[in-house]
């Protein structure tokens, strides 16, 4: 692909895993400026989609790059081109695009044919962010043949996990936590006397 030298060019990619409670999702960007990488940024949280993170990020990085500048976002999620598109009532209830790329296999069965969440709050960030550049696009291109867009969805898979298992170890200490104080706060049990009596070290003498 020839990059014209004043536009700047981001690769961006997601990750969701469907297969867990929490279903956490990432994005990620490379980004290139006058045959150049820049930058590089990765999101991620909990109970969420690739496309919201990929959408989030889409407007900070259209926050940080300089006003009045041409940006191309180059991925191979086409959900992602109505990043601009205002959101209407018809389109809440639109199925998700997907890529026919053969990343999109790893989409999990469950959001296949379910109604897409149009993300409007985002998308309505993403066109107010748009009026402050000369131009901003979106291109699809083909996953196995990009390098950088490879990345960016390898650093979102990465970036998930790790948020996945962060919260499962805060999880895991608050709940060791929980059962040392109950434990502590429990009063010792009182035995029974040959004579029927209580003995425990907790009774008064």
């Amino acid at each position: 692909m020839t990059q014209d030298t004043s536009t700047y060019y981001v690769w961006i990619g997601g990750s969701c895993d469907y297969g867990h409670k929490e279903r956490a999702g990432g994005a990620a960007v490379v980004i290139e400026h006058n045959g150049n990488i820049i930058s590089r940024d990765v999101i991620s949280d909990l109970h969420t989609t690739e496309f919201r993170m990929m959408l989030t990020l889409m407007v900070k990085v259209m926050q940080e790059i300089p006003d009045g500048s041409d940006i191309l976002f180059l991925t191979n999620a086409a959900y992602i081109q109505n990043f601009d598109k205002t959101p209407t009532a018809k389109s809440a209830n639109r199925t998700s695009s997907e890529s026919k790329d053969a990343s999109s296999l790893a989409i999990s069965a469950e959001s296949r044919g379910r109604k897409a969440r149009a993300n409007p709050d985002l998308i309505l960030q993403c066109i107010e962010e748009k009026k402050r550049h000369n131009s901003v696009g979106v291109k699809i291109v083909q996953y196995h043949k990009s390098p950088l867009l490879i990345e960016t969805h390898d650093r979102a898979t990465e970036a998930m996990a790790k948020t996945r298992k962060e919260f499962h170890q805060k999880n895991n200490r608050l709940s060791v936590s929980s059962e040392i104080v109950v434990s502590v706060s429990m009063p010792p049990c009182a035995q029974e006397g040959e004579d029927g009596t209580e003995n425990s070290s907790h009774l008064s003498r």
